[in-house]
């Protein structure tokens, strides 16, 4: 089976490294780019996190275990906002599917940019990256520091 490596920006990396312990992160599950990845997206995919407006920096890489609707109400419920450590969500940010994953490595204190200044949330690595992400991850395995 091949594994896909995707491109998750997120945002400023605030409210991602406060959710890391919970291993969840949130998109909206209505734009195009976003319905791409869910559609295709599959256990053992690479999800690469980058922070927005810094070129691309990479934050870290995890591996993509499942995706589940965020619901909430009386009989059943997925974590809040607040349980997962997310502040200064404004009104128009919305998160309407969790995205889980495991064995996240932080690669922040690298300088390790992947340049791809278009604004996408989500897309598949490809030649556009001027890192290689295949290589880099693969490179890694005797250095590896999961959560």
């Amino acid at each position: 089976m091949t594994t896909t490596d995707w491109i998750l920006r997120v945002g400023d990396g605030f409210n991602f490294i406060r959710s890391s312990d919970h291993k969840i992160w949130g998109i909206q599950s209505s734009t195009s780019c976003n319905k791409g990845f869910l559609k295709t997206v599959k256990p053992g995919d690479r999800l690469w996190f980058v922070l927005r407006k810094s070129r691309g920096q990479i934050l870290g890489v995890a591996t993509y275990a499942s995706h589940n609707e965020r619901l909430f109400g009386p009989c059943i419920s997925t974590l809040t906002n607040e349980e997962l450590g997310w502040t200064g969500c404004g009104p128009d940010w919305t998160s309407d599917t969790e995205i889980h994953y495991k064995n996240l490595i932080w690669l922040n204190t690298n300088d390790l940019y992947t340049n791809i200044k278009g604004a996408v949330t989500i897309r598949k690595y490809n030649e556009k990256c001027t890192c290689n992400l295949p290589l880099i991850y693969n490179s890694m395995s005797s250095i590896r520091h999961t959560l």
